[in-house]
């Protein structure tokens, strides 16, 4: 067996490994951005379950407009650049019209010269723990406080001391507990909102910035737009659009 072979059979076992797990997206792409391997989730999210009708497409063929071009900058920036994406909270479309956040990481993936020759990705839905898991209770106070004030301009300090606890602790339990940062959760609070008053609600853009914490509506257009790869106006254009043609 040769070094290609045995990079073939690794790549097999990985695969095998994350099709197994079905709240995480697995993919590689080549360095046009083309799909060469994706796990069974992402299959049974974008195709029905067949896989092959992903490999050699690009996110465009696959997602939204929006949310492929999102997709295709990040792609870019690692391939340009070689450094890693790590744990970005950003917006994905689930079956059924559903919108969710997930936490997603890149890499660059190297060749035995070093020479950049795609890149591994996964992206894993963030499912909020229930009040049974460990270390739930000891956040209590915290999270009770951002859920209450998530539309202020609350202060890690603040939030820690709800908790009685340093915010070094606090950045520590919240990552294990939710697999991202406090600042990270109140921003998820806050576009869990923003969502959910774009797709069931017609109030303005001006409104639901206010209403979900953010000085203005520049400031929240601009937020959105990072984690959700479209502009608020867009993601409820086409969250209308989907409804029409469902």
């Amino acid at each position: 067996m040769n070094e290609h072979d045995d990079l073939f059979s690794a790549l097999q076992c990985a695969e095998s490994l994350f099709d197994s797990l079905p709240d995480v997206i697995y993919f590689i792409k080549d360095t046009a951005g083309r799909y060469v391997r994706v796990n069974q989730t992402m299959a049974d999210r974008c195709t029905g379950g067949d896989k092959n009708k992903l490999v050699g497409k690009t996110p465009a063929e696959v997602y939204p407009p929006a949310l492929a071009s999102s997709y295709t900058r990040q792609d870019k920036q690692v391939l340009t650049s070689g450094r890693s994406i790590h744990h970005q909270l950003e917006l994905h479309i689930y079956p059924g019209r559903k919108a969710g956040w997930c936490l997603t990481t890149k890499h660059a993936v190297r060749d035995h010269r070093g020479r950049i020759i795609g890149i591994a990705g996964i992206s894993r839905d963030l499912n909020a723990p229930g009040e049974k898991a460990p270390g739930f209770s000891e956040l209590a106070a915290a999270l009770r406080l951002i859920q209450k004030r998530y539309m202020e301009s609350l202060r890690i300090e603040e939030i820690a001391a709800a908790s009685g606890m340093s915010v070094y602790q606090l950045e520590q339990r919240v990552r294990r507990l939710f697999q991202m940062s406090p600042l990270q959760l109140v921003h998820k609070l806050r576009l869990d909102e923003a969502t959910r008053l774009l797709t069931e609600t017609e109030t303005s853009l001006a409104e639901i910035a206010i209403m979900t914490g953010w000085c203005d509506q520049s400031a929240f257009t601009r937020h959105f737009s990072r984690y959700a790869g479209m502009a608020p106006g867009k993601f409820r254009s086409l969250h209308h659009k989907r409804q029409e043609f469902a």
